[in-house]
């Protein structure tokens, strides 16, 4: 009997620690780009140093735009410029887009694993623009393959029966410091006079572009990337009025191409010249040789911009 249970336990603590069939992982490593190469932060750096390059990238775009889209998780192409909310309120549905983010002022946590960022989040409530207070974000580095981003609740006059709050969360895995490029898995919600949430994937681009410092081994690479890049044919989405570059998948050795806000052109639709259609109707007399005369049926004919198209 003491076998059995005994076997009994075991197979129990087996079976605890076999992963659920498509349970995500808790944490999805943080893949990092720089000198135009990528790897996993654990693989390729420290907590430390994985820090301060976010604070350098943070420090770089004080005061700038910061744009935004919902994104494909894998090829980080983006899908829809903004992020967009269904919401409603008690009458009506409202749909909320954040079109983009200004990065106001950030300051450094004191142990030195987080920043705290004062962020202007830009909306757009249907057809207006509501103001919104400074949404207060921090990002925080618990290790290498752990980033976080966190919006605490902010109000913004969204409708004139009351107030909304929104708030954030971030989960960060990709971050491309050659071109200013953060990805992550969000929420976003708002609350009280206005309800509604949505949780996707966002690019974030932060426009000041870093300026490289290129060593020895790192100069080979980066003609062959700056070549790859400039043979790329520019984007049509929102980064289209900055810096844009191409999109393509990225690997952990080779020279990678980054990615591009991108949009679906309209089909350019080619307007038809207006033409000029009449139709005539036309009767034939016949005179026979003995003199009698017949007339044919009638006969109608189109003429098309002064051209006879049928006889």
């Amino acid at each position: 009997m003491k076998k059995q249970l005994s076997a009994l336990l075991l197979l129990f603590s087996v079976v605890g620690m076999m992963p659920i069939s498509g349970q995500a992982s808790e944490n999805a490593p943080v893949l990092v780009c720089r000198s135009h190469q990528c790897a996993y932060a654990s693989y390729s750096m420290t907590k430390g140093f994985l820090y301060n390059k976010i604070v350098q990238m943070m420090e770089q775009n004080v005061g700038k735009t910061v744009l935004v889209c919902e994104a494909d998780p894998v090829t980080h192409v983006c899908l829809q410029e903004g992020i967009s909310i269904p919401s409603e309120t008690a009458f009506n549905p409202i749909d909320i887009t954040v079109q983009n983010l200004k990065l106001v002022d950030k300051k450094l946590f004191k142990n030195a694993d987080g920043i705290e960022l004062a962020l202007d989040y830009r909306l757009k409530a249907d057809d207006t623009f509501p103001q919104c207070q400074l949404g207060m974000s921090q990002i925080t580095v618990a290790y290498a393959d752990k980033v976080e981003m966190g919006t605490d609740d902010f109000i913004c006059n969204i409708t004139g029966t009351g107030r909304s709050a929104l708030n954030a969360t971030y989960n960060i895995d990709y971050l491309d410091f050659d071109y200013g490029y953060m990805g992550a898995h969000y929420t976003i919600a708002v609350g009280e006079a206005v309800r509604g949430d949505k949780t996707g994937y966002a690019l974030f681009r932060f426009t000041a572009r870093p300026d490289f410092s290129q060593t020895v081994d790192d100069a080979a690479t980066d003609v062959q990337s700056e070549e790859m890049i400039d043979s790329q044919t520019t984007g049509t989405g929102i980064d289209s009025v900055q810096n844009t570059v191409p999109s393509t998948m990225v690997t952990e050795t080779t020279v990678r191409v980054v990615p591009e806000f991108v949009s679906k052109p309209t089909p350019e639709v080619v307007a038809q010249p207006n033409r000029v259609v009449k139709t005539t109707t036309i009767e034939r007399m016949v005179i026979t040789p003995d003199g009698s005369r017949r007339v044919t049926p009638p006969e109608t004919r189109t003429i098309i911009d002064g051209v006879l198209v049928n006889e």
